[in-house]
């Protein structure tokens, strides 16, 4: 049970950050660094934009005087990022749990992420906080062409280089925060362009069968694993909200919010789940190198543990 609790957990924080940013890095070099020590596969899991599958099909939406279509907004974003060479993000994520059965239970997890990122070559350095009620788990970790280091519990370990192949693939995608925008457009029936303040704001309430279909694409898309993918089959999801803000003047993205709200029943028991994830996206091109600490340079490769 406990098991099949830390997957639900994994598979909702799967699609929150995948909706908003970039942390499967975090989660395989976490377990990788930790591999010895068995940790919980509650550690935060996604990776990169979100992918929508929804039905509805592009359109051109009707704005109010001064707020640009949903395709203007895209276009003008798409030219701007090319002039993107680096930028930070800070996210926040909360995800509350509800067990119900014989007795309720429930469970927090609360996730802090500040991440600096160059695009060409790709370079990243982020810091991560998780906290389960059980603990705090703190990551530390450099991504670089040459290798993926990793520190947790003051050790640096090295990835092994099958895995930081397959996570430098997902940050590449990562590294392109505008894609974002571009799925918007698969949800155009349920997004609204609108001002706040210096920024304007995507806004899109995705429910019924489609919010199904948007988070199955998004672990599919984006390295959702197959543990993941089938219980997303089984979640009730009821609701998803995003909300993805552009400076006016720059075009470039500022910040994305996300909601996720879903149910799900097994083995007699029942789960309520409720994700809220927050991201700021700052230091636009004022990011212009990520050092490397000789310690973990000098760092041994990770031996992962053998699978039947």
């Amino acid at each position: 049970m406990k098991k099949w609790i830390a997957l639900v957990m994994g598979a909702s924080l799967a699609l929150s950050l995948s909706a908003c940013g970039n942390d499967k890095n975090t989660e395989n070099s976490a377990e990788a660094s930790t591999a010895p020590n068995n940790a919980s596969s509650a550690a935060p899991s996604a990776s990169t934009a979100p992918s929508a599958s929804a039905s509805a099909a592009p359109v051109e939406q009707a704005s109010e005087q001064g707020v640009p279509t949903l395709d203007e907004l895209i276009r003008k974003s798409a030219e701007a990022a090319k002039d993107l060479k680096s930028f930070g993000m800070d996210s926040q994520v909360s995800q509350n749990m509800t067990i119900k059965g014989e007795t309720a239970k429930q469970q927090k997890i609360d996730m802090t992420t500040k991440s600096e990122l160059i695009k060409e070559p790709l370079q990243m350095h982020q810091v991560v906080k998780v906290d389960s009620g059980q603990g705090v788990q703190n990551v530390e970790q450099y991504i670089t062409e040459s290798g993926i280091y990793s520190q947790t519990g003051g050790r640096w370990l090295k990835i092994p280089a099958e895995m930081s192949k397959q996570m430098t693939a997902s940050l590449e995608q990562s590294a392109n925060p505008e894609a974002q925008l571009e799925q918007f457009k698969t949800i155009a029936k349920d997004t609204k362009v609108t001002e706040d303040g210096n920024n304007y704001l995507l806004t899109a309430d995705v429910s019924g069968d489609s919010v199904k279909e948007l988070a199955k694409s998004y672990l599919e898309q984006n390295g959702g694993d197959k543990s993941q993918a089938a219980l997303v089959e089984q979640m009730d999801i009821k609701s998803m909200k995003l909300v993805y803000a552009v400076d006016k003047k720059t075009y470039l993205p500022t910040r994305t919010d996300v909601e996720i709200m879903m149910d799900m029943t097994n083995a007699g028991q029942s789960i309520s789940m409720d994700t809220k994830m927050k991201t700021t996206i700052n230091q636009h091109n004022e990011i212009s190198e990520i050092k490397v600490p000789e310690e973990a340079l000098s760092a041994k490769e990770v031996q992962m543990p053998a699978t039947k």
